[in-house]
């Protein structure tokens, strides 16, 4: 299990791959992380809300090479991994705002990242 600094325990991490996904990431909303794990410790590269769509449904297509140009370009796969945390929509979202304002996960590439403002809640 993956521990963040608030004590949730996220599933994962599994390789960040077509197997994996679909052994491991579940058909409900939630929010994910794709995590570096080239380097001395985990690091968060990215993270997405599941809530138009399934966890398994967006990983699927990150690893697919579509929905965010930057992570369609991975160099190493490898190196990376995913993890996943169920949640309801309204969470996700202010869970995902506190992560890219706080973490600035590099492959959070969206301009209208740069306005997050950080959530003093923990959820």
């Amino acid at each position: 299990m993956y521990c963040d600094e608030y004590g949730r325990r996220w599933h994962g991490p599994y390789p960040f791959n077509a197997t994996a996904i679909q052994q491991y990431a579940p058909i409900t909303m939630g929010v994910y992380q794709i995590l570096y794990t080239g380097g001395a410790t985990e690091q968060v590269a990215y993270i997405g809300i599941a809530t138009g769509d399934t966890i398994r449904g967006r990983l699927t297509k990150h690893v697919r090479g579509r929905a965010n140009w930057a992570l369609a370009r991975l160099g190493e796969p490898a190196e990376f991994a995913f993890v996943y945390w169920e949640c309801d929509a309204l969470s996700a979202k202010q869970i995902e705002s506190h992560v890219v304002t706080t973490k600035r996960p590099p492959f959070n590439t969206r301009p209208e990242y740069r306005h997050f403002i950080p959530s003093i809640g923990v959820h």
